[in-house]
């Protein structure tokens, strides 16, 4: 089990934190010293974290340790006991309570036996389906039929109902691309194969645990991996998928039906209760058109198989014991991890899973300070206004542009702490114990239909702005460009991000950085593309546009530079972060402007937040499919941009964390 060092660091943080760099006038502006710590002007991250990174160590059964991690595992711990009391709460509670259903997940979950016993039970007609087909057509109904009723996918007939990214105030319907499992990105990494090749082996050991020969297992996998390849081929790289004029593509039913030759679409969208639309969103056309090629006579048993492992690989950690088992250690496989969490701490975080906003209003009763959110949304409103400071000088934008921009500050929606509503999923989940004939496979598909469920009622209807699609106790914040918001959850307002007792400097760098961050978010190269009203709607002309790309290649370039076990940085695949974390460090300098001590407390505290411990294994993960530079570079490169660093530090040519002027990168400066 992960080491607890919350406690430890957070009473020792203020000390830790700021180890030794001095301003540019030689006065000391921190007065610890580190040992054999380097020079922050040589590498910042290891200069502020050493003395905590040297703290930890991680467990056989962790594959990473940030803040977040540590935070989210003291959440989740809090909300393990609160499993564990009313697992041991012999007390009626009422039909639908969120201790009812708690309490008869926990069990479903927690029963071994009971899993053992149920085996695929529920789900065993809907596989059968698949694998009774006689034909491709017999086939895709039954992938239409799972997909209809719990969101089943693997190949053709998922879909997901979202804001129309052109029409924000409604809905429409995203037909999504197929499941890629390990993902394009290791399939085709010259460094992943080995990585590759487990994910085959455990692919082999599902089917021969489903009840298939170790033989026919074995001709099974080499037929999944050949489809698995030609689908990765055609499908667009993970930083592609953030490109909306790539993603956002219409068509009418009449259309689908000329892109999948193969399949009666009418008869499929009618399966999946969405026909009659205007319109359909196809997210990946090239790989669309590869499917419809795949979906041939001769490809049948190919892909029965394809979809059959899906399906197990999608309910495999809430089966048997066998099947649970096979999942959790190829994952803990490929993120290097060499020791399971233990079935206890497993059965308690998988029961948070499925329940997420019943533990919600629980978590929310004991961990939410009003005084901390109207701090805050001061701090917000602070950036807000600083970042209209920042687009009104920026000399390439017209002043029509510019003022857009400020319009889509001004129009931006904040929402802290929890929803004023749950969502409505949170009351239509129902569990139903095992006393009364139910087990974990047949809740679970219970909340996969509530999903579908929900998900149609709102097919039709106005977009609801005020629905929340994050937890009130995840550790993270985002920025969602169709509904032009910025979100912070509650557990994510406390130390180290966030504390009352801090500096005004400490909390910029901190919770400020996070916030400033997030509202980068809406001008990176795709919020930037979206208008005040979250619709895809290029408002830049062809000249700023250009310029605006060219800014951006610089920054893919810089980011190029910098690498971690030997492995480059993708600057194409983090260049959204990229540039948020470039935009959020203008942001919070400005905002201080030329205090040295508070911008030496905003850069050490920055820098402390974003410590991090990997295993080789997860960062070569992190490496292919994180959208964010690794945490020691997002680090070093932000502070290697920022002008003001040298002037704090007095940062030379000489020193490692220099760049020249002329090579230092940001869109918003």
């Amino acid at each position: 089990m992960k080491k607890k060092l919350l406690a430890l660091f957070l009473v020792i943080q203020l000390m830790i934190q700021l180890t030794g760099c001095q301003s540019a006038g030689g006065q000391a502006v921190s007065d610890a010293s580190s040992g054999d710590a380097p020079r922050c002007q040589d590498d910042y991250y290891e200069s502020i974290n050493k003395e905590l990174l040297d703290k930890i160590e991680l467990a056989a059964t962790d594959a990473h340790w940030d803040w977040f991690t540590e935070l989210s595992a003291v959440t989740s711990s809090e909300m393990e006991e609160i499993t564990e009391e009313l697992s041991e709460d012999h007390t009626a509670y009422e039909k639908g309570s969120s201790e009812q259903k708690i309490r008869d997940m926990y069990e479903c979950v927690s029963d071994v036996q009971n899993r053992n016993e149920t085996g695929l039970g529920p789900l065993k007609p809907h596989m059968n389906s698949i694998r009774n087909a006689q034909n491709i057509a017999e086939y895709v109904d039954a992938l239409a039929a799972l997909s209809g009723e719990f969101g089943f996918s693997s190949i053709i007939g998922g879909y997901n109902i979202m804001q129309d990214k052109a029409d924000s105030g409604q809905y429409a319907v995203y037909m999504m691309y197929a499941d890629t499992l390990i993902g394009k990105e290791y399939m085709e990494g010259e460094d992943t194969q080995d990585y590759v090749n487990l994910y085959l082996q455990y692919i082999k050991d599902v089917l021969c645990e489903f009840g298939m020969e170790e033989d026919a297992a074995a001709r099974s996998t080499d037929s999944i991996e050949r489809i698995l390849r030609d689908i990765c081929a055609s499908t667009l790289t993970a930083e592609q998928l953030y490109d909306p004029a790539k993603t956002y593509n219409v068509y009418t039913a009449e259309e689908l039906q000329q892109l999948y030759t193969n399949v009666d679409v009418e008869k499929m969208l009618k399966t999946l209760r969405v026909d009659g639309q205007d319109k359909y969103i196809v997210m990946d056309v090239d790989q669309a058109k590869k499917i419809n090629s795949l979906l041939v006579e001769e490809n049948l048993e190919a892909l029965k198989d394809y979809s059959t492992f899906v399906m197990l690989n999608d309910i495999a950690k809430y089966g048997n014991e066998t099947l649970a088992g096979l999942y959790e250690n190829m994952q803990n496989s490929l993120y290097g991890i060499t020791e399971r969490w233990g079935d206890e701490k497993n059965w308690k975080r998988l029961t948070q899973e499925l329940l997420p906003w019943d533990f919600a209003t629980l978590y929310v009763e004991e961990h939410f300070s009003q005084e901390d959110k109207e701090e805050v949304e001061d701090m917000i409103d602070q950036i807000l206004k600083e970042y209209e400071t920042i687009i009104m000088s920026q000399e390439w934008m017209s002043e029509q542009t510019k003022q857009k921009a400020i319009r889509k500050l001004e129009t931006m929606q904040v929402k802290i702490g929890y929803p004023e509503e749950w969502p409505k999923e949170k009351d239509m989940m129902q569990v139903t114990p095992i006393s009364e004939g139910g087990s974990l496979l047949s809740n679970l598909l219970v909340s996969m239909n509530v999903s579908i469920e929900y998900s149609l009622s709102m097919l039709g209807g106005e977009v609801d702005r005020s629905l929340w699609s994050i937890t009130p106790q995840t550790i993270n914040a985002y920025y969602d460009p169709a509904n032009n918001e910025i979100v912070f959850p509650a557990a994510i307002l406390q130390a180290p991000f966030y504390d009352n007792d801090n500096s005004d400097g400490a909390n910029l760098g901190g919770i400020g950085y996070v916030i400033a961050h997030e509202v980068s978010h809406a001008f990176d190269s795709s919020g930037a593309l979206y208008d005040e009203y979250g619709n895809y709607n290029v408002w830049w002309t062809d000249e700023e546009m250009e310029e605006y790309q060219k800014l951006s290649q610089s920054i893919v370039e810089y980011y190029n530079t910098y690498e971690m076990m030997g492995t480059k940085v993708n600057g194409e695949l983090t260049l959204m972060e990229n540039i948020a974390d470039l935009g959020a460090m203008a942001c919070i300098t400005s905002i201080i402007g030329d205090d040295e001590k508070a911008l030496d407390e905003a850069f050490s505290q920055m820098a402390y937040n974003w410590a991090s411990e990997d295993t080789a294994s997860f960062m070569m993960y992190l490496l292919n499919t994180d959208t964010h530079s690794p945490n020691k570079v997002r680090v070093n490169a932000v502070l290697s941009s920022c002008d003001v660093f040298y002037d704090v530090y007095d940062v030379k040519e000489s020193d490692g964390m220099y760049v020249a002027p002329e090579k230092r990168v940001g869109i918003w400066k």
